[in-house]
């Protein structure tokens, strides 16, 4: 049975139906969709999306190739624990999925691994940053200092979209296929309040 509310708790901003239903943003190219945490109920549309993807994409995403992605893996990528991760999804009105970004807390809690993945048929007009912005927000909101990501080293697209961001690389010992890409989030911060008229 639920308690009453006291009589004096403020209201609840954004309700819950909201927040689920997320922010709607405009594409570059007029499209109008919206960005919303994953659901445990986007199972099925995490396989489409996931179908739609080029071969390329997927290794470059997974780091090997994979066919489809399964029911068990897709139930596994729904269910977010919310402790230690977070993962966001751009929807168009039908509940289709053209974009996945999430992250992992690293076990000393000041850093987390991300990975973004882009349908793409929609490339280029603006799904990678609103998620990757939606990141940001998610990890200086845990009080991280740093977002990082593993990307192969012949991954140009990912490699060049993380520099534009403000990302730096850096080589992985013994792994020359690899790089890594870092966010410093108290410096993007900083340069966000530069950039802004007001404070």
């Amino acid at each position: 049975m639920n308690e009453p509310s006291p009589p004096h708790a403020p209201a609840q901003t954004p309700a819950p139906a909201a927040r689920a239903r997320g922010r709607a943003f405009t594409t570059r190219d007029g499209r109008r969709l919206r960005l919303r945490p994953l659901r445990p109920d986007d199972v099925e549309a995490l396989k489409r999306g996931f179908a739609r993807l080029t071969p390329d994409q997927v290794r470059q995403r997974t780091f090997h190739r994979m066919n489809e992605l399964t029911d068990e893996a897709a139930q596994r990528f729904a269910h977010v624990d919310a402790a230690t991760a977070a993962a966001y999804v751009v929807v168009d009105d039908d509940g289709e999925l053209h974009g996945e970004a999430r992250l992992h807390v690293t076990p000393t809690g000041e850093s987390a691994e991300f990975a973004l993945i882009v349908d793409p048929q929609m490339l280029g007009i603006g799904i990678g940053g609103a998620l990757m912005r939606r990141l940001f927000t998610e990890a200086r909101r845990r009080g991280l200092r740093e977002l990082w990501g593993t990307v192969l080293a012949d991954n140009s697209l990912m490699l060049d979209f993380s520099s534009q961001l403000g990302a730096r690389r850096e080589m992985i010992a013994d792994e020359p296929d690899l790089v890594r890409v870092r966010f410093d989030l108290a410096r993007r911060a900083r340069g966000s309040r530069r950039q802004s008229p007001t404070a």
